[in-house]
């Protein structure tokens, strides 16, 4: 931002065009020429990603897709920015390309659940985390957002409940370990229900709540209603892995 200070009297228009023109010019913008070689343009546009300039690398990277339609790699990474910027409908459409000509590439799949998870589509999410473990076991994690999806979109303890004790039997040097069992062990208190949805708690609340009926959780709803709600936790069960080990 250009900031004008008043002692120094007013700034003429030429001067302010002069200074506008310089900070443009001081801006990297991400160049190349017909020189370039799809590798070069590739690997500048990956920096730019793991630099989180996420705009400089998708200008990059939609140009090698115009040279090379079919640049999986390119595709891949377009669609990261696009599902970073919740673009779903685009990322989806780049990650199915990327399907088409690389099957053997467990990492799409679970991109792909991870949109329809977004896109609140519990049982298609479902299915392509478990294609993505199908395709690549080494997505582990996937393990994880399979139990998510059934909880937080299916309401449905029983498969949560196994999939997350199936991730955290290969998974037990994850920092959220300690959390995702308990996790487990409020879900199989007999007593605890999943708050319905449209529900005024939510589940993290019902968890934090230790293992809820349904009338304990009707009265933490009347009791928020009258004002005397406590602070909710930021650490929400969403948040862990969503975006993250790709």
């Amino acid at each position: 931002m250009l900031t004008f200070h008043r002692g120094y009297g007013r700034l003429t228009k030429l001067g302010v065009t002069a200074l506008i023109l310089a900070f443009l010019c001081a801006l990297p913008i991400p160049s190349f020429s017909q020189a370039d070689t799809e590798e070069d343009m590739f690997r500048r546009a990956a920096d730019y990603f793991f630099q989180r300039k996420f705009d400089m690398a998708e200008s990059l990277l939609e140009r090698i897709i115009d040279r090379n339609p079919d640049h999986a790699a390119a595709l891949s990474y377009l669609g990261d920015i696009f599902l970073i910027k919740k673009r779903y409908d685009g990322a989806l459409d780049l990650y199915q390309k990327c399907v088409r000509l690389r099957p053997e590439t467990g990492e799409n799949y679970f991109r792909i659940g991870q949109i329809y998870y977004y896109k609140k589509d519990g049982v298609q999410a479902v299915d392509f985390f478990k294609k993505a473990i199908e395709v690549d076991p080494q997505l582990k994690f996937a393990y994880y957002h399979i139990g998510l999806s059934y909880l937080m979109l299916l309401r449905d303890k029983e498969n949560t409940i196994e999939n997350w004790e199936a991730y955290i039997r290969i998974a037990e040097d994850d920092p959220q370990y300690a959390r995702i069992k308990r996790a487990i062990e409020l879900l199989r208190d007999p007593n605890f229900a999943i708050p319905p949805p449209g529900s005024d708690v939510t589940i993290e609340e019902a968890l934090m709540l230790g293992g809820a009926t349904i009338d304990k959780t009707m009265h933490k709803s009347k009791d928020q209603e009258a004002g005397h709600e406590s602070k909710k936790t930021k650490k929400k069960l969403e948040g862990i892995y969503l975006d993250e080990d790709l």
